[in-house]
């Protein structure tokens, strides 16, 4: 035994349960979980026991809670060590509970066995108290009637506004008042007896005193009209005093009831009610006058549709004296325009509901000439709900209908005019892109072949205002289409540290040209991911981190990200801050506004049309955003932009780390182009441009072949497919002779051409994308065409065309 117990604790002997067959998760746990849940209601159960036993020391058998609580105690323990076994394997712990729970439980069936026939005598106490509890329920339920009564009683006396009292038979006051206290403010001490007369107005004293006298001397019911004192407004008040006796069984005056009802506010509201009825006459009579001075004509018509009633301006209105008008039917007054009216009224008199603003252009008696008449019928109803007649109320409004044609031919003449300015847009875009594609192709070209560095400085200065002239183009288009309402953002999931990273790398190489620093931060966590059109937040950064480039010449430009969390809703800020020249005050109101600048002295300083801004302000508007500056002079400038987002509650919050790239590193990755190995078509009727084409994509390894025009182009490519040479790329220009690429497009996909179709295209108003893809084309390639951009998107289809056949 001495063993057993100095080895209690020792897990040695027997292998953790875990180890014992073949246990799956699912098995083991419900059992150490079902164990555990047991212990956990084991050990509840007895608190509450105990806690009821310390409660109720006077029920007779606490002991037996005590010893229920250690024998369910013991179980809960068991099940307890049960679950522990899994791990640590304390059978002999087990056994020792169990023996222990074994005893205490015998001994609770051996006290239960003694001390059953006590217990069995409790349901005698209990009815025993039942009978007591009923009788004291129902002493209590008379207690609470007459508690309730006293208190309805005492309720109605401080309830009601009037004073309820009673005297004896000689008029005094016997028991304390408590209305007439309430409303005289007179104490107990100076109404009892008949001291209540103080509160009466001394000049009605002597006449109630003699009423009342009368009154107690024959027995007989009396109204009495005075004043008394109300001590609330601290006045007398008006009020009337009825009074009737008690008779007992022999015939006397037992005691007088009687209550006193304030009528001030009766006489007041008779007082109200003649001054209301004076103000409604005088009311009338100013109704009266608008009727008959009104600059509209006013009508009543009844049933039969004749003239009840008719002011002045109607009556001239149908050229017939007011007078002679009353009676007579409308198809007599106004024969021009009664068939139109009267189906008018008779809809009013069937359905109850007005109608309005009923436009009528016709003739009256009193004019020669057309007029256009507004009109409104209203029904007026009976107490039974029935229209009995119609308000007509009848307006000229010849002149307010030949402004508005005047008005209506303006905006026409408008809508063409923006609409021309469009097409002129649309065209000169065409018309300037189409040669600065030439241009910027064989700048690209002479750069390739020209070694001596002065000339290869003068063609890259040809190619830099190339490029900045069709920044200013953009620029225009741009803001032609936003203030058109043409040009339209499209919201989508954007990774904000990809975007950033883009712009980073993009405008780095801009900073190292003036030798600026140029440094990205996000401040704190960002969303990894927000909702926005990343090409026009792209637009609006890369042009307020060009401007703070321009015109910073020495020191660095930031841009700052950070998440304001605790708006509502929470906001993405974007702060472009440089150290340049800064921006004076007076001028600030001025920069988001069209082709403005700081100053002129800016303008020739540092160029630009003063668009950019504009556009930015514009875009971040239709972002649902704001864009604001703060500068000072000589200091720089801070320009902030702020993007409402959606709930942040599924995307994560995240410190991105960006790497800018050299500027080595960026050229050389833009001078890395894919290597062509497929057969392409270049259709256009600009011989340069496919000059251009054919030297770019000749010189990536694709065989290039030409067309001069869409019907060529159609040509060439069917008898290509006859002839099982079909090309694996089209280039198509979108404006030809003959028959242009979107014709040309249609024709080849109606023939079932499946060839990847390239648009080219100088136009870059809203909808040319879109109008390209819709008329088949695969992709859209704008003029100027960058030769980079060119290469990859052949290969990029041609790589695409190549896949699918295998």
């Amino acid at each position: 035994m001495g063993e057993f117990f100095t080895k209690l604790f020792d897990t040695s002997d027997y292998p953790p349960r875990w180890d014992c067959g073949n246990w799956s998760d699912g098995e083991g746990w419900l059992h150490i979980l079902s164990d555990i849940g047991t212990w956990s209601a084991y050990t509840a159960i007895p608190i509450v026991l105990l806690y009821f036993a310390a409660k109720r020391k006077d029920f007779p058998f606490t002991k037996l809670f005590g010893l229920f609580a250690a024998f369910i105690l013991l179980c809960g323990t068991v099940h307890l060590v049960e679950a522990i076994i899994f791990w640590y394997p304390i059978y002999r712990v087990s056994g020792l509970l169990k023996l222990a729970t074994a005893v205490v439980s015998w001994i609770a069936v051996i006290i239960l066995i003694r001390y059953a026939p006590r217990m069995l005598h409790l349901p005698s106490m209990m009815a025993t108290n039942k009978q007591l509890l009923s009788e004291i329920e129902q002493r209590k339920q008379v207690e609470r009637d007459l508690r309730w009564l006293q208190a309805r009683y005492e309720a109605f006396l401080s309830g009601t506004s009037s004073i309820i009292w009673t005297t004896d038979a000689q008029g005094n006051f016997i028991v304390p008042q408590t209305s007439w206290q309430r409303f005289t403010g007179q104490p107990w001490t100076e109404h009892k007896d008949s001291g209540w007369l103080n509160a009466v107005l001394p000049e009605d004293r002597s006449e109630i005193t003699g009423l009342w006298n009368s009154s107690t001397k024959d027995r007989s019911s009396r109204q009495i009209q005075g004043h008394i004192w109300h001590a609330e407004s601290q006045s007398y008040r008006p009020v009337i005093t009825e009074a009737v006796p008690v008779i007992d069984q022999s015939g006397q005056v037992r005691e007088w009831v009687g209550t006193v009802s304030d009528i001030h506010e009766q006489r007041r509201a008779e007082e109200s009610l003649s001054a209301a009825e004076a103000r409604a006459s005088q009311r009338l009579k100013e109704l009266e006058l608008i009727y008959e001075t009104a600059p509209v004509g006013m009508s009543l018509i009844d049933q039969q549709h004749r003239c009840l009633r008719i002011n002045e301006r109607h009556a001239q209105m149908n050229g017939i004296s007011r007078h002679q008008q009353l009676g007579r039917q409308v198809e007599e007054l106004m024969p021009g325009i009664a068939d139109q009216i009267q189906p008018l009224y008779e809809t009013v008199f069937e359905t109850g509901k007005p109608v309005e603003n009923y436009e009528i252009y016709a003739q009256t008696p009193g004019d020669e000439e057309r007029h256009c008449w507004l009109m409104n019928f209203h029904p007026l109803v009976d107490e039974t709900e029935a229209v009995w007649a119609v308000s007509c109320i009848i307006q000229d409004i010849t002149d307010r209908k030949q402004l508005e044609e005047t008005l209506r031919k303006s905006e026409q003449a408008a809508l063409q005019a923006n609409l021309a300015k469009s097409e002129f847009l649309a065209n000169m875009s065409h018309e300037i892109r189409t040669p600065m594609a030439a241009i910027a192709g064989y700048a690209d070209m002479l750069l390739e072949r020209l070694q001596e560095p002065d000339d290869r400085q003068c063609v890259i200065v040809m190619k830099r205002n190339g490029e900045y002239l069709l920044e200013l183009i953009n620029d225009i288009l741009d803001l032609s289409r936003i203030e058109a309402g043409k040009l339209e953002v499209e919201l989508e999931p954007v990774s904000l540290p990809v975007l950033i990273g883009e712009i980073q790398s993009l405008m780095h190489v801009r900073a190292q040209e003036k030798e600026l620093d140029l440094t990205v931060k996000f401040v704190g966590k960002v969303p990894e991911t927000i909702q926005t059109d990343s090409i026009r937040l792209r637009q609006v950064l890369i042009n307020l981190l060009g401007n703070a480039i321009k015109f910073t010449d020495e020191g660095e430009v930031r841009l700052g990200v950070r998440l304001i969390s605790d708006s509502e809703p929470p906001e993405i800020e974007f702060a472009v801050q440089d150290t340049g020249i800064g921006i004076p005050e007076e001028q600030q109101k001025k920069l988001f506004k069209p082709f403005s600048q700081g100053d002129t002295s800016v303008t020739r300083a540092y160029g630009g049309s003063g668009l950019g801004l504009a556009i930015s302000k514009r875009l971040v508007g239709m972002l649902d955003g704001s864009i604001w500056v703060t500068s000072e002079v000589g200091e720089g400038s801070v320009f902030h932009v702020r993007l409402p987002l959606d709930s942040l509650e599924d995307v994560p919050l995240i410190e991105p780390d960006l790497t800018t790239l050299s500027a080595e590193e960026t050229a050389a990755e833009s001078d890395v182009l894919p290597v062509l190995n497929c057969r392409v078509l270049v259709v256009d009727d600009r011989r340069e441009i496919r000059h251009i084409c054919q030297h770019f994509l000749e010189k990536a390894g694709a065989t290039v072949q030409l067309a001069q025009d869409g019907q060529a182009g159609v040509d060439t490519i069917l008898a290509a497919r006859e002839s099982d040479a079909a090309y694996d790329v089209i280039l198509m220009d979108m404006q030809m002779p003959r028959l242009g690429g979107l014709e040309a497009t249609a024709v080849l996909r109606a023939q079932g051409v499946e060839t990847p179709i390239i648009a080219l295209t100088a136009d870059a108003m809203k909808g040319d994308r879109e109008q390209c893809l819709q008329a088949g084309c695969n992709d859209y390639l704008s003029k100027p065409i960058d030769h980079a951009q060119l290469v990859e998107i052949v290969w990029k289809y041609s790589r695409r065309d190549q896949r699918e056949a295998e």
